[in-house]
C-alpha cells in the first residue's frame, strides 16, 4: 500500500525479531494528518514496539514505516522536528519546576528568548499547568505529571504528537484534564498518536482506531465505521412484563436475528446489519400482551467490538 497524500504515518507489515525468540507482527496502520488514532491492544501486543519504530528508536526486521513519508531511522534528524514524544513512563527531576522542564525542551528545539518565553506559556495555558508553573515536579500527582509529558511533546508546535499510554496509572480527575489537553491539540489540526488498553478511553476520544492482538493488527479503521460495522445491529427492547419463552423463540425466528438475550424484563437482539428487524420485533412484542415501553438501538462499545474480534482470532 502506498502513502496517499495528506498521510502522516504509514506503517505496512511491520515485523520485528528479538534475540530471545520474541516476535511481533505482522502490523499495519494509517494514519492521515488531523486523525486522533487510538492504538490498542493488551499489554504486550506489540504498541510500544510500533510506536518505537515510528520514532526511529527501533529498525524492523522486515516491512516499512514511513513518517511524512520519510523513513524515520535514516532521516531521524528531520522527522524528530516534526514530531513530539511522550514516553509511558515520564520521569523528569524531582527538583525542576513545570517551567524549568519546559524550558530545557524548548532550548533543545532551539528556542531562545522571547519565542522560548512565549512557547512555554503556551503551553502551561493549554495544559492546565499555569498555575502550578512553579512547582517542583516531585510534588506532582500522576495526573500532572502526565500533563507536563504532553506538555514537553508539544513544545516547538510539533505537526504529530506521539502518547505512549498517556492515562497509565492517572485518576478519574486527572483522566478528563488529559482528555480536555488532547482534544484542543486535535482542534488545532495537529495529528495525536496515542496508545492504551483503556478501551474506554479510547471511544471517547479517537477518530480512527488501530487493534492490535498477540502482536499482530486484527482491525483497523474510523471509530464509527468499526463501532456501526461490527457485529451487526443491536436492539435494547423494555417491556412491561417479563416475556414469555414463546415471543422469545418468536423473535429468535426474525429473518436476520443472530441471538436473543433476556434479563428480567429486558431483551437485547443482535442482528445482522443488512436486516432491520426493529418492526418486526416490535410486532411480537406488542402481539405477545408483554407490553412494549421501549425500544432503541445501540451500537457495541469498543471493548465489545475488540473482545468479540479476539474469540475471532482465537477460533481461526
Amino acid at each position: 500500500m502506498a502513502l496517499s497524500r495528506g498521510e502522516v504515518i504509514l506503517v505496512e507489515r511491520l515485523v520485528k525479531r528479538y534475540a530471545d525468540g520474541g516476535e511481533v507482527g505482522p502490523i499495519s496502520l494509517r494514519v492521515g494528518k488531523g486523525d486522533v488514532y487510538g492504538f490498542v491492544g493488551p499489554n504486550g501486543s506489540g504498541k510500544t514496539t510500533t510506536l518505537r519504530a515510528v520514532l526511529g528508536l527501533l529498525k524492523p526486521t522486515s516491512g516499512r514505516v514511513e513518517v511524512f513519508a520519510m523513513n524515520p531511522w535514516r532521516e531521524a534528524k528531520r522527522v524528530n522536528s516534526l514530531l513530539g514524544y511522550s514516553p509511558e513512563l515520564p520521569n523528569f527531576p524531582a527538583f525542576l519546576s513545570a517551567r524549568q522542564v519546559l524550558e530545557v525542551t524548548g532550548k533543545l528545539r532551539g528556542l531562545r528568548g522571547e519565542d522560548l518565553r512565549h512557547e512555554v506559556e503556551r503551553v502551561l495555558d493549554l495544559t492546565g499547568l499555569v498555575n502550578h508553573a512553579d512547582r517542583r515536579v516531585g510534588n506532582f500527582s500522576k495526573g500532572m505529571v502526565q500533563r507536563l509529558s504532553i506538555g514537553q511533546a508539544l513544545i516547538g508546535d510539533p505537526e504529530l504528537l506521539v502518547l505512549d499510554e498517556p492515562m497509565l496509572g492517572v485518576d478519574p480527575v486527572g483522566r478528563v484534564q488529559i482528555r480536555e489537553v488532547l482534544r484542543e491539540v486535535s482542534r488545532t489540526g495537529k495529528t495525536v498518536v496515542f496508545s492504551s488498553h483503556e478501551l474506554y478511553e479510547v471511544e471517547r476520544l479517537a477518530t480512527r482506531v488501530g487493534m492490535v492482538y498477540l502482536g499482530k493488527t486484527v482491525m483497523e479503521g474510523g471509530i464509527d465505521e468499526i463501532l456501526n460495522g461490527a457485529g451487526g445491529l443491536r436492539v435494547r427492547v423494555v417491556t412491561r412484563v417479563a416475556p414469555g419463552d414463546g415471543v422469545v423463540e418468536a423473535i429468535r425466528r426474525i429473518e436476520g436475528v443472530r441471538d436473543v438475550r433476556v434479563e428480567g424484563n429486558s431483551l437485547t437482539v443482535f442482528s445482522d446489519n443488512s436486516t432491520d428487524v426493529r418492526d418486526a420485533i416490535a410486532e411480537r412484542i406488542v402481539l405477545s400482551g408483554c407490553g412494549l415501553l421501549e425500544l432503541r438501538t445501540e451500537r457495541p462499545s469498543l471493548e465489545e467490538v475488540f473482545m468479540e474480534r479476539v474469540r475471532t482470532v482465537g477460533r481461526g
